[in-house]
């Protein structure tokens, strides 16, 4: 656990400094970290570790790793009596890399098939630049893997966790399950790719290479199929439609995907640069269903030939490829060149929606007069305090400072401008923003943060503890969350709140991966599809449960609310979903 108060510390080489509380953002299996400034530091949880693992002469051998892509130690952290007690490293800014396996992320942000290239590229150089340096990266699991995207830019990834490397005298003693080579004796360089292919693969097709179903096997199963060589190139195996097509993986990859993980080879990748055609098409079986159709009526409500939609709203707005943003309501254009990280809110003077710069936040309003014309946008006044970052729940803005979330409204009098109202303190390093829910890692312990009519709660919520929070959605009294443990397993976590917001009931199951794949009314309705062919549409409140099987339910469909209805986007239109009569 983190510890509390203000440590005074010193970085070798650079002078003291004071870590708040304010400056905290997790903790992990051997230490908690803290952000001061561009500086990340580094606290080991054992003060007697340093010493007895010989740290101090690790951290520096790891501070000669000259790559841009490795996020190594700088120099030891000492106490007021020149103990070392930690170290300490650059601070980038990053997602995990389990964001981009995840179909919706991807339409959300424009992360394609070349940005997959360049990611896993960076990942391969770091990799092969780590061996030259006779260092093993062991346990580069997803968490351990950033990812750097910003529509227009080339994606880049990096690696942290790097004082967990084999390097020297110092071997590696962690691994995540899910991507340890299971035939190998003793990491190598042959166990690092092997790592690197499992990672590297779920970012091409969103899918783990030993997932999808194969008869004799349970969901659970995952390091027997490992060990079996049961993957998803397997005849027997059946993926589901939410799989992206493997068509997407550069052909000499590819091949090596399949003869590591069907035939168990083992050897160094190609680059995923390096083009061509794959020896043997991988035959991809998709799920098969008695079901029948008619049970559920599917109706295209908007697209738009050659831009495909790539969000929705709650309140009707949709985002397109190019950046316009439409109403549902009518189909008539709101605004044009939207950012994919753009909020959008409806108040009764119109459209707000928030557009993060390089340096700041712009608020625009769209009066609803002049929705469908060119031009009508007006850029509202600022927060008087600079702001981080946007958060937004239902139908409201807040505002994100570096120790406070702060309600913004739009005060239409005269000049349109963005005035502050309530504000809650909050650890804000250390909280994990989702869709109309966040979560904070308040020193160990997670909390739910959860916006509705009466303010925000801050719930005290044990079953996300030691979990990293993937993907989380909310509306009223429920949140749903897909996490992952320190073993690599995939799991769900749903909260029904009482009318207080201050105690819950919780479900926790199996998830096959991070994606999170529902829409919640605010009536209270949820409508979940983790298989093809059902959806599961029930009442956390009452606990009603009813599952409906047609053969036009698919993964592949993106479920979200409009209002009091559930949509869902295919091939870039938006649907509607409704039971037949």
């Amino acid at each position: 656990m983190a510890r509390k108060g203000a440590i005074n510390v010193l970085l070798d080489g650079r002078g003291g400094v004071t870590l708040r509380e304010s400056d905290y953002i997790t903790t992990g299996g051997e230490g908690s970290i803290y952000k001061t400034g561009q500086t990340v530091v580094k606290l080991y949880t054992d003060p007697n570790k340093m010493a007895r693992d010989g740290m101090p002469e690790k951290v520096k051998m790891l501070a000669r790793l000259q790559h841009p892509g490795i996020v190594a130690p700088h120099g030891l952290v000492l106490d007021d009596s020149r103990k070392p007690i930690g170290f300490y490293m650059p601070f980038v800014v990053g997602e995990p890399m389990s964001r981009v396996f995840v179909s919706d992320y991807r339409s959300r942000t424009g992360f394609g098939e070349w940005d997959a290239v360049a990611v896993t590229q960076c990942m391969f150089d770091i990799v092969a630049y780590a061996h030259t340096q006779q260092v093993l990266l062991v346990d580069a699991n997803e968490l351990n893997w950033l990812v750097h995207f910003t529509k227009g830019n080339a994606a880049s990834a990096s690696v942290i966790d790097v004082d967990s490397w084999a390097i020297g005298r110092w071997p590696a003693t962690v691994i995540m399950p899910s991507i340890r080579d299971w035939s190998a004796k003793a990491f190598s360089p042959e166990t690092d790719w092997f790592a690197w292919g499992i990672v590297a693969f779920q970012v091409f097709t969103g899918i783990h290479p030993f997932k999808g179903r194969i008869e004799g096997y349970k969901p659970g199963d995952l390091v027997r199929r490992m060990k079996d060589n049961a993957s998803v190139f397997d005849q027997r195996a059946k993926l589901p439609l939410s799989v992206r097509d493997f068509s997407c993986i550069p052909g000499p990859l590819l091949d090596w995907f399949q003869a590591t993980f069907q035939l168990g080879k083992r050897g160094t990748p190609p680059a995923p640069t390096v083009m061509g055609k794959p020896a043997k098409a991988a035959q991809v079986m998709r799920a098969v269903t008695t079901a029948a159709g008619g049970a559920l009526v599917f109706e295209k409500l908007f697209a738009r030939t050659g831009d495909p939609v790539t969000r929705i709203w709650a309140n009707g707005a949709v985002r397109l490829a190019s950046g316009e943003l439409c109403d549902l309501e009518t189909g008539m254009s709101i605004a044009y060149q939207m950012p994919a990280d753009a909020e959008v809110i409806k108040v009764p003077e119109g459209w707000v929606i928030s557009l993060p710069t390089s340096t700041e936040i712009v608020f625009a309003h769209i009066p609803y007069e002049v929705v469908g014309g060119v031009g009508g946008r007006r850029l509202a006044e600022q927060p008087l305090l600079p702001l981080r970052r946007i958060f937004r729940a239902g139908k409201t803005l807040f505002g994100v400072t570096d120790r406070q979330l702060i309600e913004l409204e739009l005060n239409d009098v005269g000049r349109p401008r963005m005035i502050m109202d309530r504000r809650w303190n909050m650890l804000v390093g250390a909280t994990t923003w989702l869709d109309d829910v966040a979560v904070t890692n308040a020193l160990g312990n997670a909390f739910v943060v959860l916006p509705h009519a009466g303010g925000i709660s801050q719930i005290r919520v044990a079953e996300l503890d030691g979990k990293t929070v993937v993907a989380g959605k909310a509306c009223g009294r429920f949140a749903a969350f897909t996490v992952v443990d320190k073993q690599g397993v995939y799991g769900k976590v749903e909260l029904t709140f009482d009318k207080t917001f201050t105690r819950y009931q919780a479900w926790v199951g199996p998830a096959d991966g991070p994606e999170l794949n529902m829409a919640i009314l605010p009536r209270g309705v949820v409508a979940t599809i983790t298989d093809d062919f059902e959806i599961t549409i029930f009442v956390p409140t009452t606990g009603t449960v009813n599952k409906v099987r047609d053969t036009g339910v698919s993964t592949a469909m993106k479920l979200a609310a409009w209002s009091e209805r559930i949509v869902y986007i295919l091939d870039g239109a938006v649907w509607q979903m409704r039971m037949a009569p």
